[in-house]
């Protein structure tokens, strides 16, 4: 037997350990794991102790709208497939054959795994308007869009939007706290 047979066995075997060992860095899909990533309670560590704007408003309308993968969360389903698919077309045939059905199974593994991740990766979420009240920009209108709140946010309902200002920057829209009544020292509420 050749010992160059072994060479494309061998190096499937350590491409496949690879990938797989990637793979478990990046992170699982919405339904697997205990967070969602686009949910206005959940901070990234870059977020956390950061200074942000807020602002206060009325929601005048929810827009139910599907939030799917970022590239990648595709890619690593790409990788995985094409891998996939090249490993079992490996294994068909011998020759031009061989190298045929590798590239084939390549080809269509990546394109299964960047669909199949895709569909793992959607989060339902919702489209949020808010018409700001008070301050230097009230009257105005904003949407922003996050996962959907357990419990849903409801038209009408006082929102604050904290975000790091306009444009392309992070906001999210969370229901405005309650303010607890002021008690005086002699204990009496105060109005």
């Amino acid at each position: 037997m050749n010992k160059h047979n072994h060479i494309i066995p061998c190096a499937a075997a350590i491409a496949a350990a690879l990938t797989l060992a990637l793979a478990g860095c990046a992170s699982l899909p919405p339904g697997l794991n205990a967070t969602q990533p686009y949910s206005p309670t959940v901070y990234a560590p870059a977020g956390a102790q950061t200074v942000q704007q807020v602002r206060t408003g009325t929601i005048i309308a929810l827009q139910p709208v599907m939030i799917r993968a970022s590239g990648a969360e595709g890619q690593t389903g790409m990788g995985l497939g094409a891998l996939a698919g090249g490993l079992l077309g490996h294994s068909v045939g011998g020759g031009n054959g061989r190298t045929l059905a590798t590239v084939a199974g390549a080809i269509g593994g990546g394109i299964g795994g960047d669909i199949a991740a895709q569909r793992l990766y959607r989060v339902p979420g919702v489209q949020i308007t808010v018409r700001l009240t008070g301050g230097y920009d009230s009257g105005q209108t904003i949407a922003v869009t996050q996962a959907q709140t357990a419990p849903p946010l409801a038209i009408g309902e006082q929102v604050e939007v904290v975000g790091d200002g306009w444009g392309s920057s992070p906001a999210r829209v969370l229901p405005l706290p309650q303010q607890p009544q002021a008690v005086a020292r002699n204990g009496a509420h105060i109005h």
